[in-house]
């Protein structure tokens, strides 16, 4: 009969983190660094009792994502944040779109998928940034 059949509660299981969230926790940690700082350091500071070995996975991992950067060639290796939580999940849109053959479907799905107000600040930001200086068009007949 196990826990059930005893009369003991059960212990409620861990929420899944989300895809991301722990990287996004790390992130912000590291904002409020003033200096590098340690892993141990961040991992004093997160919420759940993460492993150190946890906490160097995800600081790899951002590494390998250019959102922290590692300094020092000894010990002890110090991180300080080069992303903010926005940086990375730009990075991550990205990634995903370079994954794809199919950007213009993907584009275009994103774009009909928004609120009015989000395809507003997006224009907004696009007419911002303006279109990215290019060589004019060559006419190859006058060649």
């Amino acid at each position: 009969m196990g826990a059930e059949g005893d009369g003991r509660a059960r212990e409620p299981r861990a929420r899944r983190r989300g895809q991301g969230e722990l990287e996004a926790q790390v992130l912000s940690v590291l904002g409020e660094a003033t200096e590098p700082v340690t892993a141990a350091w961040v991992q004093e500071r997160l919420d759940g009792g993460l492993s150190y070995s946890t906490v160097i996975t995800i600081l790899t991992r951002l590494l390998d994502k250019q959102a922290v950067a590692r300094t020092g060639s000894g010990r002890p290796v110090l991180w300080q944040s080069t992303a903010s939580g926005a940086g990375l999940t730009a990075f991550r849109m990205r990634r995903l779109l370079d994954q794809r053959d199919d950007r213009d479907a993907v584009l275009s799905s994103f774009v009909s998928a928004l609120s009015p107000d989000d395809e507003d600040l997006l224009r907004s930001l696009l007419n911002e940034t303006g279109p990215e200086p290019c060589d004019p068009p060559t006419d190859e007949s006058e060649s």
